[in-house]
């Protein structure tokens, strides 16, 4: 009976022992737009190295699945790079310079030359879609435009009419 009543009293002071200790919470600095324009920016010279090569292959009449899958997948490893980075900024500062469209303006001819580059390409490779989707590539590129969309909210607006 007595082991009873200390077990009972034991469990009661473990409980709230628990939920008084402190739990430590991490802080996540607020950042400024020139942060998320920076990802931009180096996802703009990545691209800017990888889709000229793409197009040159295109144009060239040597575009192959195999030619062109290793630089697929250095896009794909690009976006997630920048989807990456944009996921560790955290959250932008209220007061920070900058506005939804200047980061539209940024990511916007991006989008654009992916998707016209990866267009021509699939038309003059049949089955690079195949390719294209077995990378993850539209994946990827979702990833980075919905990070866009929660660190600068209505980028994804803006976007879609420039």
């Amino acid at each position: 009976m007595f082991a009873s009543r200390f077990f009972v009293s034991f469990l009661a002071f473990t409980a709230l022992s628990v939920s008084a200790t402190p739990v430590e919470v991490e802080e996540r600095q607020t950042a400024d737009l020139s942060s998320i324009l920076a990802v931009v920016s180096v996802l703009q010279g990545k691209t800017q190295a990888i889709l000229p090569e793409i197009n040159s292959l295109v144009s060239s009449g040597s575009a192959s699945e195999d030619t062109l899958t290793p630089l697929i997948s250095g896009l794909v490893s690009s976006l997630t790079t920048a989807s990456s980075s944009l996921s560790s900024i955290g959250s932008v500062g209220t007061t920070s310079s900058g506005s939804a469209s200047e980061v539209a303006s940024a990511i916007a001819p991006i989008v654009s030359e992916i998707t016209s580059t990866l267009g021509g390409a699939q038309t003059a490779v049949p089955g690079l879609s195949t390719v294209i989707a077995g990378f993850g590539l539209d994946a990827a590129l979702n990833q980075v435009l919905t990070g866009l969309e929660v660190l600068v909210a209505g980028v994804l607006n803006v976007v879609s009419t420039l």
